[in-house]
């Protein structure tokens, strides 16, 4: 049996979304990935807070009037929400 740590996995992702980033994209592009792995960074320090941090975000989204300030909570909000299904799906696993 193989155990992946919650840090493995945040790091993984980090590393694909570096990866992805390359000179041949649109700048758009690298700066949506650039943003999810700087969001899944700082979420990644209090863990704890990642709920709130994706109701804050989504609250903030409502609210948005400008197109690149949507793009990138919605960027933010992809990666913060895929790390919380990570978090549970370990919590589940760790029963």
């Amino acid at each position: 049996m193989v155990v992946v740590t919650l840090q493995q996995i945040i790091d993984e992702r980090i590393s694909f979304l570096v990866e992805q980033i390359n000179p041949n994209n649109k700048p758009e592009i690298n700066s949506i990935f650039q943003i999810q792995i700087d969001a899944i960074r700082t979420a990644s320090n209090d863990l704890e807070q990642v709920e709130a941090i994706i109701m804050q975000k989504k609250e903030l989204l409502k609210n948005s009037m400008d197109i690149k300030e949507t793009d990138r909570l919605l960027a933010k909000l992809e990666a913060l929400e895929l790390l919380q299904a990570q978090i549970v799906i370990l919590a589940l696993d760790n029963r």
